[in-house]
């Protein structure tokens, strides 16, 4: 979204807190590009906006012809239920642009505020301390939120901060989400964020063992481990490596080798990798990377101040650079088949960085495994605004309890997801 203002026509909204079109009956449906494209002429009613100025707004940096615009145009069109021969909504200039002709309203929409208040008045729960765990030579960040009766690790990909999660309202409420129902276990992977820097390049076999560190710390016996993109094969890692210590595993946007393979073709080639080390070098301070994991938020200038910030915070370029060639050399595909216990993968269709063929790929190699497709275009789970619980995990020890996964959540044409079995005596 391109602003913090809320705008309001006739009987619509467009909310940059939900980064939704909102009609009378709900949420109705735009792909990123035609809500940035309606959000931008709303927000300058009476005006005629010239389409060299919306390229150049809604596609920066790349060149697109004006037939991209027109497709948003009737995109936007069919879901305000607007006439081009009779607009009431949008009225185009013959070769020239388009002008916003209903009457918009402003204002700021209640979640303006929570980005300035303090965490638990945001959130309704507060973050505990950070503390550290020795992993070797290693201290490992950690932080303790909730008090359920799972213990629940959070893994998140590329780079983390454990204070800048808490700062993005989106964030906020997906973490504290999780730990309405857990005792969420949360940690900066080493080289990252508030855990010691490295010199020599981790494998992942060290940063597993981080995992175990922390679990040790916190006096944790079994926990659920909930790994996000590269987060991913290291829970898989430790879900076969300790299954004894595993309850369950849960993967979003996921993958199992980060390298074009002639079996695995959905992944980057090593080129495409090296421009992106290129990038990283370029570009380390601004957001890195937004456009293709949260299109829906890559106009929004306090999401895109905070996605900065984050990779800033979490990494410099050097160890950006270090840590996305570590990730370049993963490649799990003969662990998965090892995993036994239960596993659930999501992975969002839109997904523009990690293709949802690695998603269901990675499911088809655990035994057992439920895998869901969720109809969005975001690709981290910290991304979409609000979260909703979609699986039950039992533990035989523990009451049901609902994971949280980003809303909103659609399965397309998958079964819906189940309960995830308790798990096996073989699974110890």
């Amino acid at each position: 979204m391109a602003s913090d203002v809320l705008l309001t026509f006739d009987r619509f909204k467009i909310d940059p807190s939900s980064g939704q079109l909102v009609g009378e009956s709900g949420p109705i449906s735009l792909t990123p590009k035609a809500l940035s494209l309606l959000e931008y002429l709303a927000a300058r009613p009476g005006r005629l906006v010239m389409k060299t100025e919306l390229l150049d707004a809604i596609w920066p940096g790349v060149f697109v012809a004006d037939g991209a615009l027109k497709v948003c145009i009737r995109e936007i069109r069919r879901a305000l239920g607007d006439d081009a021969q009779a607009p009431r909504f949008i009225e185009t200039a013959h070769r020239r642009g388009y002008r916003f002709i209903a009457g918009v309203t402003q204002s700021m929409p209640a979640d303006h505020a929570l980005r300035s208040a303090p965490v638990q008045d945001r959130i309704g729960v507060m973050p505990g301390p950070v503390q550290y765990a020795r992993s070797g030579d290693v201290n490992i960040a950690y932080q303790i939120c909730g008090e359920g009766p799972v213990d629940l690790v959070f893994v998140m990909g590329w780079v983390s901060h454990l204070e800048y999660y808490w700062k993005e309202p989106s964030f906020a409420r997906f973490l504290s989400r999780l730990a309405s129902f857990s005792r969420l276990i949360l940690f900066d992977k080493r080289g990252t964020g508030l855990s010691d820097p490295v010199t020599q390049l981790p494998t992942l076999e060290q940063r597993m063992d981080d995992v175990r560190a922390v679990l040790d710390a916190v006096g944790s016996r079994r926990a659920v481990l909930l790994g996000v993109s590269e987060g991913g094969p290291m829970c898989s890692l430790f879900a076969a490596t300790h299954p004894g210590q595993t309850e369950a595993l849960i993967m979003i946007g996921t993958y199992a080798r980060r390298l074009r393979a002639a079996d695995y073709p959905w992944a980057p080639t090593r080129e495409q990798r090296e421009a992106f080390f290129k990038e990283i070098v370029a570009n380390w301070g601004g957001p890195v990377g937004l456009v293709e994991r949260a299109p829906s938020a890559a106009h929004d200038p306090a999401f895109r101040e905070w996605w900065a910030s984050f990779l800033r915070m979490g990494a410099s370029p050097s160890a950006a650079i270090a840590l996305t060639r570590m990730n370049a050399e993963i490649d799990v595909r003969h662990i998965l088949p090892t995993i036994r216990v239960p596993t659930l993968v999501l992975h969002r269709t839109g997904d523009r960085c990690l293709l949802v063929q690695e998603g269901r790929y990675v499911a088809s190699l655990i035994p057992n495994a439920t895998y869901v497709d969720l109809s969005l275009d975001d690709v981290e789970s910290v991304l979409p605004p609000a979260v909703r619980p979609i699986v039950a995990v039992t533990p035989p020890s523990a009451p049901a309890v609902a994971v949280a996964a980003p809303a909103p959540v659609k399965p397309t044409g998958k079964p819906a997801a189940k309960p995830l079995a308790k798990p096996t005596a073989s699974a110890n």
